[in-house]
């Protein structure tokens, strides 16, 4: 089980962040797994969508934090740590990792030089 208050509540917070709501559904678990940089041979995506499915109700698509927390522990157990350690990884990530692309320069139209040219 997970001890410090501290930690639960930056569970609380990273589950909010992600979720966006009261539940979360299994990408976004994934999306967890690999922004926190949990994953590795011991645990890897297939484990995560296994354990998801493990800890969510029968007939739902999405975990509550209860569950979210139930599910942590699988991972921990599955990894060989501490549970406290990889919810403090978890809880220390702070948010999600945005990984957006940008445009590279379009040289007629970033170039205000070559305007009327």
């Amino acid at each position: 089980a997970i001890s410090h208050s501290m930690e639960k509540s930056g569970i609380a917070s990273v589950f909010s962040t992600y979720a966006g709501g009261k539940e979360m559904d299994g990408k976004t678990f994934a999306k967890i797994a690999k922004d926190t940089k949990i994953l590795d041979k011991k645990l890897t995506a297939t484990d995560i969508d296994l354990i998801f499915a493990k800890v969510k109700d029968k007939t739902a698509r999405k975990i509550t934090a209860d569950q979210f927390n139930k599910a942590l522990i699988l991972c921990s157990e599955k990894k060989g740590i501490g549970a406290d350690d990889l919810v403090a990884t978890v809880a220390g990530s702070g948010g999600p990792v945005l990984s957006g692309t940008t445009a590279e320069a379009t040289r007629f139209h970033d170039d205000k030089s070559t305007f009327g040219a």
